[in-house]
């Protein structure tokens, strides 16, 4: 017969939301508020306590305590990968079929593409953030698809090493920028899938972690010499963008820059708007975002 301990053991095991399927736990053995990213991203079920950032009042704390990425980078001295509510791996990982097996893991090494329903927190979080830097004379633009992007370990613990080594050396500083470039393939017509084309600026970045831009060259180069570029106002990143004829949508990458606390020329520099790093690491795609332009 169980017991009122055993029922309060179970209910702690369950998913916050639907309260049906057990709490999804990660490969490094971390223990998630949902059962998997459909009620990590909706939410719904079970009224969520709210985001322990202060100031926020939104529910749901399925990134570590926090009710987006943008959130637990703000509000978390930890790196950003260990946030995301799944694992580094394809969408497999948490499908189920109807008699409840789950479906073989896919490879850990391969880059991770989930699109952002506009009903998510992180969706209305992220417009936010690009109504408000979106600065420009000529119109606005709107956000019509949003890809949240996961690396594998391999590419999320070096980006982690380049942080906390920058900690070392005084409080380092994440900053939000647009990066821009050519986009070959029709990227967000035919779902969250990266092309194969050499030349396609931006899923060669994103499937690189920058550790390649378009036609596998190593860095850009630019006013500031060679090196990484990008924008902390995506309107002036547009200049950068352009789109197959074949897709309604621009493209752009949305990214976490990692500033020491002393720039120097030899790894990073601001230059008004322009933003540039020497090294792959210091630069990290979070989002595809397609949007299109109203003037």
């Amino acid at each position: 017969m169980a017991t009122i301990l055993d029922t309060v053991r179970r209910n702690a095991t369950m998913c916050e939301a639907c309260g049906i399927k057990p709490k999804y736990v990660d490969p490094s053995g971390m223990q998630h508020s949902y059962c998997g990213r459909s009620c990590a991203r909706t939410g719904v079920g079970k009224a969520a306590p709210e985001c322990l950032l202060r100031g926020c009042s939104n529910t749901g704390t399925a990134f570590n305590g926090f009710c987006s990425v943008d959130h637990a980078k703000k509000g978390s001295a930890l790196p950003l990968p260990s946030a995301h509510p799944g694992p580094k791996t394809q969408p497999q990982t948490h499908n189920h079929t109807d008699t409840g097996r789950t479906k073989p893991k896919a490879p850990s090494d391969v880059v991770h593409l989930s699109e952002i329903p506009s009903s998510a927190t992180v969706w209305r979080e992220f417009v936010r953030e690009w109504n408000s830097k979106w600065l420009s004379l000529e119109g606005s633009a709107s956000v019509e698809k949003l890809y949240e992007i996961s690396y594998p370990t391999s590419i999320s613990d070096a980006q982690d090493k380049y942080l906390q080594g920058s900690q070392a050396t005084g409080q380092a500083h994440i900053l939000r920028t647009f990066h821009a470039s050519q986009c070959i393939c029709d990227m967000g017509t035919k779902g969250p899938t990266l092309c194969k084309w050499n030349s396609c600026g931006i899923c060669n970045v994103v499937g690189s972690a920058f550790r390649s831009v378009a036609f596998g060259v190593q860095s850009n180069v630019g006013r500031q010499g060679k090196g990484l570029y990008s924008s902390r106002n995506p309107a002036s990143a547009d200049r950068f963008a352009t789109s197959c004829l074949s897709s309604p949508y621009r493209v752009m990458i949305a990214c976490d820059v990692v500033l020491p606390q002393h720039l120097d020329k030899s790894n990073s520099v601001v230059a008004g708007d322009r933003v540039v790093v020497r090294v792959s690491d210091a630069i990290i795609p979070r989002f595809i975002v397609m949007y299109t332009k109203q003037t």
